[in-house]
Formats: C-alpha cells, sequence, structure tokens
C-alpha cells in the first residue's frame, strides 16, 4: 500500500489496512521488524485518537455558542492554516456529522456554500454551524468572513435550513457571530 511506503513500512507481504489497525494483528506471523511494528503501533494511536476525536462529537446536543466551541476549539487552535469545518445538525441540534471542508492557506479559506449545503442535504441536516480558524490567533471576522457567513445564511434559508452560528477560533478566544448579534441568523 502506497501510504503505509510513504510512513517507512515496506512490508514484505500486503497486509490489508483493516488488519494492519486491527487489535488482534500480530507482527511475527509477518517477520516485521522492531522498527517497523513501533511505526505501526504509532500508526494505531494516531488512528485511535483521530477516531475517538471525530466520534466524540456525533450524538452531542448543542445549546449555545460555548457548546459548539468545546467542539471545534482543539482541533482548530493548533493549526497553522485555515480550515472550514461544518457541524451538521438535526432539528434537535444534535450534532448528526462535524467535518472538515475546506483547507485554505495561512490567512485565507474559500468555501463553497454550494457544497455546503449539499453536504447538509444528503445528511438531513435541520441546521448547520460553521467553524474556521485564524492561525493568527486574533479570531476578529474579516470582511470576508462576514460576506461568506451572510452568503451560506441565505443559502440555508431557501433550503429551510437554519444557520445557527458561525465561529471563529484563535488562540485561547473565540469569536461567535450569534453571540455578538453582528449578523442576525433568524431573519
Amino acid at each position: 500500500m502506497k501510504a503505509l511506503a510513504q510512513l517507512g513500512l515496506k512490508l514484505k507481504e500486503q497486509i490489508g489496512l483493516g488488519e494492519l489497525l486491527s487489535e488482534n494483528f500480530n507482527p511475527q506471523l509477518y517477520g516485521m521488524t522492531k522498527a517497523q511494528v513501533e511505526k505501526v503501533n504509532a500508526l494505531r494511536d494516531i488512528v485511535a485518537t483521530y477516531m475517538s476525536i471525530r466520534n466524540d462529537i456525533t450524538g452531542k446536543s448543542i445549546r449555545q455558542p460555548q457548546d459548539a466551541v468545546e467542539v471545534a476549539a482543539a482541533r482548530l487552535r493548533v493549526l497553522d492554516h485555515e480550515e472550514l469545518w461544518v457541524a451538521y445538525l438535526n432539528k434537535d441540534n444534535v450534532v448528526l456529522s462535524f467535518e472538515m471542508l475546506f483547507k485554505g492557506s495561512l490567512d485565507a479559506v474559500n468555501i463553497s456554500h454550494k457544497h455546503i449545503i449539499a453536504r447538509a442535504l444528503s445528511k438531513n441536516a435541520s441546521n448547520i454551524i460553521l467553524f474556521h480558524n485564524h492561525p493568527s490567533g486574533n479570531p476578529t471576522p474579516s470582511v470576508s468572513d462576514i460576506n461568506q457567513t451572510r452568503m451560506v445564511t441565505n443559502a440555508c434559508k431557501t433550503m429551510e435550513m437554519q444557520m445557527l452560528d458561525h465561529i471563529i477560533i484563535g488562540a485561547g478566544s473565540y469569536y461567535s457571530f450569534a453571540d455578538e448579534h453582528s449578523y442576525d441568523f433568524k431573519k
């Protein structure tokens, strides 16, 4: 598998990723070196951590911006580039899915409101919350952030969904459009 080779795991025989990451995987059956076993264990730890982070918010209820910030802050504060994540929620504001949709540069991320809405429709979401980070640490929204928020909010309204908030994560702080009432999401 090419991805394993890129990690320096050149294995003598083809091992399926599912088997490799399984709790019952026995590296001795494949004649793996100690270094390869250490890399596989590190990979397993990374995947397990990722899955626990990814899955820990599904089913979580979001009632206020602080609940939403808790969902995203740990992921977004550590990045050196901007990313836009979307929480898709049901009508009771329970998280159906939380996913990164767009990856940007140091100071910008281009988004497509059409793609955001298409994903929401595919998940039968009633509400969404946008999240993105400012690697500079200052969560104050830019003119582009404000314009993109309006575009997505209007697109949601057209599809009979509601955008509950757009939260910008900074270093140790955040900006919530809903908290600041800078844009009335319920218009």
